[in-house]
Parts: C-alpha cells; structure tokens; sequence
C-alpha cells in the first residue's frame, strides 16, 4: 500500500507523495511512521483499506493532508487543525524564535504579558505560553470557531490558565478592551492580496478560511493598524512582531516608520528571504 500509494499520488501530481500515503496510513491504524516499517508484512483489513481509500480520495480533491488527519506539528509541539482555522506554517515558527529571542534578551525572569493577535489554532499563544511559565498571554481572533480550537490546543498542552482567549476584531479593538499593557505583541496576520489569493493553489484558495489568509485588500491593511494600536498596548522597551510575505518586507517597514516606530529589524525565515519584523516601543526611543 505505501509503494502504490506513493506511486499513485506521484502520478496524479501530488508532491510528497510518500510522506503522504505514510501519515495517511499511520493515522488509519493509529501507528507511528516509523512503525510501518517494522510492522510492515502487516495485512490491512478491509476496513482499514476502506478508511485509507477514503482519505486519500480527500487528498485527491485537495483537501491539505493536515486537515485529514487532524493533527499539525508547531515547533516540536502537536495541534489539532481543521477546517475552522489556518494550517500552521514553518514561516511562523521563525517569527515564533525571533518573540523567544526578543524575550529571552529583554525580559528575563520577569512576569511578561503577551498579546497574540490573530490567533488561529493558537500554535503561537500555546508555544509562548508552554515556553514561558511567567508569561501569560491574550490571545484574540474575531473567528469564535477559531477560538474554540485554540483553547482546545491549550487544554491538550497543559496551558489553560496561563491563556485568555477574546474572540475580538483588531479592527474594532480599543485599547480599552485590554486591561492591561504587553510587553510583547506577536501576529502572522492576514497578508495575501485579493488578487494573490484568486491564484493561490486550491489546497489554500478552497479549504482553508479565506479571513485568515486574505485582507480582501493588499495584504497590508492589518499591519497599518496594528502599528497604529501597538504604540499604546505595549510596556516601555516592548516590541510588535509581526510575519509577512516574502515581498512584503519594506512595505511593511515603511508602514511602521510612517506610525513613528524608529527601532524596525527585519529577520529571515528558514529559506533566507525576510519574513518578519521585530519593531520596538516608540515611546521607549525618546
């Protein structure tokens, strides 16, 4: 099965077609990987062959693997994904080290406060939250079934009482809806264009929620007010972290310096392109 249904998938297009058809069958017989292989002269029943085919006839209409399996991997940490929210990237894992880096540096030991805005499946508010047992962290999506995975996340982590899920717009958001300041203000943020996103492959254009992957705009429109708002949500010496597309970075930039942010570092992602920003307190600058 695993050397047909590699073949299979490579023959219709499908990259990673041996990846594939491996998780596919491990969550089938709820095995690890590694355990097909020692167990590979096992005989599938019927039904296992039944519930393989099926899934893999979802994949067929490209529907993303993860979905079908229910399950993602974020920084060495396990979320339940489905339809509701965005499939976690390794793009966002490196704006995920870059909010470690930026903590580790600036506010060791001390009881940090972090605003996660955009939340999705929580795969950043979680892996703050399980990183740093004196942080806790608000975590905001205007998305109410996002918000229920997320905290399903946090509950499967351990980390419930370190989080405070909102379902709030950032575009509605006062800063009196927040009780208190951050020291760190963390997002990966709608950034597709409209146009980008009638383009995009269907696994994204057709499956995942569009709000989470487009602004209906020019995918800048979040970063505008989150520079706008960050200003007075953040503690003296405190940053917004932000991750954006692979050619997004200068615009990104320039919208943060027209807010009045002066200290604005772009860091690269895993592939070396600059997919984030790290942009410190203005008010900290004077």
């Amino acid at each position: 099965m695993l050397q047909w249904g590699a073949a299979y998938l490579s023959e219709m297009g499908f990259d990673e077609s041996r990846l594939t058809i491996e998780l596919l069958l491990s969550h089938v017989l709820h095995l690890k990987r590694i355990q097909l292989y020692t167990s590979f002269d096992k005989p599938l029943t019927e039904a296992e062959l039944a519930s393989l085919k099926a899934l893999l006839q979802r994949r067929l209409q490209h529907e993303p693997l993860q979905y079908i399996v229910g399950t993602t991997e974020f920084m060495g940490i396990e979320f339940a994904v489905d339809r509701r929210v965005l499939i976690p990237r390794p793009e966002t894992e490196a704006l995920a080290e870059q909010a470690v880096r930026h903590a580790n540096e600036n506010f060791s030991g001390q009881q940090m406060r972090i605003l996660d805005i955009g939340t999705g499946c929580g795969c950043i508010a979680v892996f703050l939250a399980v990183r740093f047992e004196n942080a806790s962290v608000t975590a905001i999506d205007k998305s109410s079934d996002a918000i229920d995975v997320a905290r399903l996340n946090a509950e499967t982590n351990g980390v419930t009482k370190r989080i405070t899920f909102s379902i709030l717009d950032i575009f509605e958001a006062a800063s009196s809806d927040f009780p208190s300041k951050f020291h760190l203000v963390v997002s990966n943020p709608p950034y597709v264009s409209i146009s980008e996103f009638k383009g995009l492959q269907p696994e994204i254009r057709e499956f995942e929620p569009s709000f989470a992957v487009t602004d209906d705009a020019d995918g800048l429109s979040f970063y505008t007010r989150i520079s706008q708002l960050g200003k007075v949500l953040l503690e003296p010496g405190g940053a917004v972290l932000v991750e954006h597309a692979y050619n997004q970075s200068e615009s990104v930039r320039m919208i943060f310096a027209d807010a009045g942010w002066g200290n604005i570092q772009p860091f690269n992602d895993y592939g070396g392109n600059h997919r984030c920003i790290v942009a410190t307190n203005p008010s900290s600058q004077q």
